[in-house]
């Protein structure tokens, strides 16, 4: 796709969820807080979330989804997803190119350029200058600015 707009969001008639294409796979999970995600957590997940969420909303304006597994923000694609674990989160970026850096510990390839990066997140201390870049760029992706600039 080419060209100046973007098509418009497809709705779910069940939950209200919005997506990029009709009848888009998903749950149909609505009203979860991350405080219920995080109910049996120990007290520094739910400040680290915060912390990622804070950051996230910086980037400009997301929607949250909470999931029974997850926590995941969007634009027009989900972009970011915080899984927790016991001893981390599993952040996951959703990035149009591969980047080999060892703070990732998993790079899924999803066909195209399309990369999911994975990186640990043990504190909030992890959300360097490195970290946001990365964050942005992702945020990009969630806006899908790439499908506006492509050649026709």
């Amino acid at each position: 796709m080419t060209g100046t707009q973007l098509p418009d969001l497809w709705t779910c008639p069940k939950c209200g969820a919005r997506f990029v294409t009709r009848n888009m796979s998903h749950s149909c999970v609505t009203g979860l807080k991350p405080e219920d995600l995080f109910a049996k957590s120990e007290p520094w997940v739910l400040e680290v979330f915060l912390k990622f969420e804070k950051l996230v909303r910086a980037c400009g304006q997301v929607t949250r989804i909470v999931q029974k597994s997850r926590v995941t923000f969007m634009v027009r694609v989900r972009f970011a997803s915080l899984y927790p674990r016991k001893e981390y989160f599993d952040c996951g970026l959703f990035l149009k190119r591969r980047i080999n850096n060892p703070r990732f510990w998993k790079i899924e390839h999803l066909g195209a350029s399309n990369y999911i990066h994975h990186i640990k997140l043990h504190s909030a201390d992890q959300f360097d200058a490195e970290f946001k870049t990365w964050l942005q760029e992702a945020y990009q992706v969630g806006e899908q600015r790439h499908l506006l600039t492509k050649e026709a």
